[in-house]
């Protein structure tokens, strides 16, 4: 039996959406192939221990620990000595972090080119940013071949990267929120949060990219020119490397109108994208836009930034507006509170889309690649 080795150190809802794509595609893998054997190396001091004991029930996996960290020196060192110890027939980084001097053929996942589009703390350390373009750039030449999340971003790496279109191969992500959510645990979710108005809803680990402050400025807007009485529930955590951003965004006129809640579990999740009103996001830049794909399997409306992306994945789905004026924002959001019949529109096309975006498909694409590179 041949082996597929995945690195699933990024896994856990710690990392965000590359945290979700980790675990959802190691898992839907070990459900669809029992063709091969799939090694499974975790970081066994950053990691939610529920989530890597998930995967002991499967016995065409071995999890294997190691202690190296991402842009560390042992991710160089000791994660390649594992690495070649184990020698998988095909290795998969998720990610674009790779020791340098792996030699075994591998797959690897680029989900987008944000930190050579968008300045900010983390590409402002040198050194760091040196790192991560030595990196990237190994391993989009090393790799067999590279996955990306969107036509977008296999746009974007192939400019920033000069790799050759067909050696990237296109697979969307999917969605695994629990579905059916009771009316009563929307109930709850409202009294735990304070939403007695109708609220718009952003998803996302508060980073520069996501630009929240100038939607917050939107917001602020809306209720100030267009008198709604409604709230914006931010979801998600801080990045520690942003830690102004709540700050700015609550240096509005209708701050107590903004709702932020920290990390919450799917369960949750789930309760907020049921209960709210309209998904809403101004990010500057996205691989993909996966809280986006989640609301529309809720059949939420969804208010966005007017770029490549969003339109490629949310299509007829969204109102799209421009991210940079507070004014286009307040006006989109606007549209989607007065026109029913268009808000109505727009929450059957994103009912209609959201199905076609599953976490067993992509994980039957990514099988496909890996297949035809063993042959």
């Amino acid at each position: 039996m041949r082996s597929i080795g995945i690195d699933i150190r990024m896994l856990g809802s710690q990392h965000g959406g590359i945290g979700r794509y980790v675990f959802e595609l190691s898992k839907n893998l070990l459900e669809i192939d029992h063709e091969h054997k799939y090694l499974l190396f975790y970081n066994e001091d950053n990691c939610q221990r529920e989530d890597v004991e998930f995967f002991r029930k499967y016995q065409n996996a071995e999890l294997v620990a190691t202690r190296a960290r991402h842009y560390s020196i042992s991710e160089q060192t000791s994660f390649l000595k594992i690495l070649n110890k184990y020698k998988p027939d095909l290795m998969h980084f998720p990610n674009f972090n790779m020791p340098l001097l792996y030699k075994g053929p591998f797959v690897v996942t680029i989900h987008d080119m944000a930190h050579h589009k968008i300045s900010g703390h983390k590409k402002s350390h040198w050194l760091h940013f040196q790192a991560y373009k030595k990196i990237i750039q190994e391993a989009a030449k090393k790799s067999r071949a590279i996955i990306t999340v969107s036509e977008a971003s296999k746009k974007d790496i192939v400019d920033y990267l000069q790799v050759v279109p067909r050696k990237i191969e296109v697979i969307y992500e999917g969605t695994s929120l629990p579905k059916d959510v009771p009316d009563e645990k929307v109930a709850e979710i409202k009294k735990k949060f304070l939403l007695s108005r109708p609220y718009f809803l952003f998803v996302g680990v508060l980073e520069r990219k996501k630009n929240v402050v100038n939607l917050a400025r939107g917001f602020d807007t809306l209720l100030k020119k267009y008198k709604y009485d409604m709230d914006m529930v931010v979801a998600g955590k801080v990045d520690k490397h942003y830690p102004d951003i709540k700050h700015h965004a609550l240096d509005i006129s209708f701050r107590d109108h903004l709702v932020f809640t920290g990390y919450v579990n799917d369960d949750d999740l789930a309760a907020l994208y049921k209960g709210a009103y309209a998904f809403v996001s101004a990010s500057m830049h996205e691989g993909f836009g996966l809280p986006g794909v989640e609301a529309m399997r809720f059949g939420l409306p969804l208010a966005v930034s007017n770029m490549d992306v969003f339109n490629e994945i949310y299509d007829n789905a969204a109102i799209y507006f421009n991210p940079m004026e507070p004014e286009d924002i307040a006006e989109k959001l606007d549209l989607l509170v007065k026109d029913k019949l268009y808000y109505r529109q727009l929450s059957k096309n994103a009912q209609e889309r959201g199905m076609m975006f599953d976490w067993k498909k992509t994980a039957e694409r990514t099988l496909k690649v890996y297949e035809e590179i063993l042959v």
